[in-house]
């Protein structure tokens, strides 16, 4: 017997604000098979994430904490609130790491340091990857139309 459900495709965000990492993370990623089916967005503010997350709705969100409009850590905090379900990982440069912890306090699931292995990180995101398709598309819709959100992924 044939699902009528749909296939969501997984959204990935990349928020920094230094394009040529934003365009190797992305590169890196798509060449992995576990991410063939996967969509990418990014933005390189605060400003554009904030919009982003609220019409794009991604699962994951690779987030650097120093940015030119505010406080990555910030912007960690506030979006777990609205957003719980959204898997945050933080890439970091090395005087960050203090803070990388207070992310993971905010609700980031895990960081990346800079300059940081590619290698890792794919072990990192496909964890997140992972976790998302565990909770299974019954928890996410369950939350999706509890918050009054479209479709997740």
């Amino acid at each position: 017997m044939e699902s009528d459900r749909k296939v969501r495709k997984l959204k990935i965000m990349i928020v920094d604000d230094e394009p040529e990492i934003v365009k190797s993370i992305e590169r890196y990623l798509r060449f992995l098979p576990e991410f063939g089916n996967v969509d990418f967005i990014s933005a390189e503010t605060i400003n554009e994430a904030k919009e982003k997350l609220g019409t794009e709705n991604p699962a994951i969100v690779l987030q650097d904490i120093n940015l030119p409009d505010g406080n990555g850590l910030q912007f960690i905090r506030q979006a777990k609130r609205k957003y719980p379900m959204i898997q945050f990982i933080v890439i970091t440069g090395a005087s960050d790491l203090d803070r990388a912890m207070v992310a993971l306090s905010f609700g980031a699931i895990d960081y990346v340091k800079k300059p940081f292995s590619m290698d890792v990180l794919g072990v990192v995101v496909a964890e997140a990857c992972d976790r998302c398709n565990r909770w299974g598309e019954l928890l996410w819709d369950e939350y999706m139309a509890k918050e009054g959100i479209g479709e997740r992924c």
